[in-house]
């Protein structure tokens, strides 16, 4: 089984800890994005996906300049 993980598109990886990887959940939230890796740990980002790549399981975000406005 392959478990996604996050790229920041226009940013350069220089460490990756695993916090973004293993994804097995990734969910939009009015904040952002909820991630949940394989043993249940929840990373929350402000970011927007901006494409999912099933070949490589990678999916794209980029992070948010502002915090979207209440309704």
């Amino acid at each position: 089984m392959c478990l996604a993980r996050v790229d920041f598109v226009g940013e350069e990886t220089i460490e990756r800890d695993g916090s973004l990887a293993e994804l097995a959940l990734i969910e939009r939230t009015p904040a952002g994005l909820r991630l949940t890796d394989l043993f249940g740990n929840v990373t929350e980002l402000q970011a927007e996906i901006q494409s999912i790549d099933f070949m490589e399981s990678v999916v794209s975000v980029k992070r948010r300049t502002h915090s979207p406005s209440a309704s």
